[in-house]
């Protein structure tokens, strides 16, 4: 199994199928980010993964239910017990403690990309499996340019 799977939702989007979507600016911030001394090989692997499978849009055509790079978002475990809203934020900017995972934590990759109502499955770097489904977005930076 790799370590970041999308797998079917129990709505009608986010299909197991579904390429991620990200916007062409964010992997470019990405690629500068796992390029620091300071990002590790299994970063580098995450990202090239997400690259390989995803669909490369402009931001102003971002869907307003995908989590992208500064995005809030409610999501919920697998197991129904509990109900994370988190912000998904650039390394230096993460913050656990206040909701703002790093995009290049194994947590937050799996998660880029993906769309509300969508299950997704994550491998943990100590071997764990997790499932987390988007159940809402709640901002969206690139959003705004919809109805416009």
């Amino acid at each position: 199994m790799s370590k970041i799977q999308a797998v079917q939702s129990t709505t009608e989007r986010g299909r197991a199928d579904d390429p991620r979507i990200l916007s062409e600016s964010d992997i470019v911030r990405l690629k500068r980010c796992t390029c620091m001394p300071a990002s590790s090989a299994s970063q580098r692997e995450l990202l090239e993964e997400l690259e390989a499978k995803a669909t490369f849009v402009d931001p102003a055509e971002i869907p307003p239910d995908v989590v992208t790079m500064n995005t809030t978002f409610e999501c919920v475990s697998g197991d129904g017990v509990e109900v994370h809203e988190w912000t998904l934020a650039y390394p230096d900017e993460a913050d656990y403690r206040e909701g703002r995972i790093s995009v290049l934590s194994a947590t937050g990759m799996g998660l880029l990309g993906a769309r509300c109502g969508q299950t997704v499955t994550i491998r943990a770097p100590n071997d764990v499996t997790i499932q987390y489904l988007i159940r809402r977005i709640l901002f969206q930076p690139e959003s705004r340019h919809f109805g416009k």
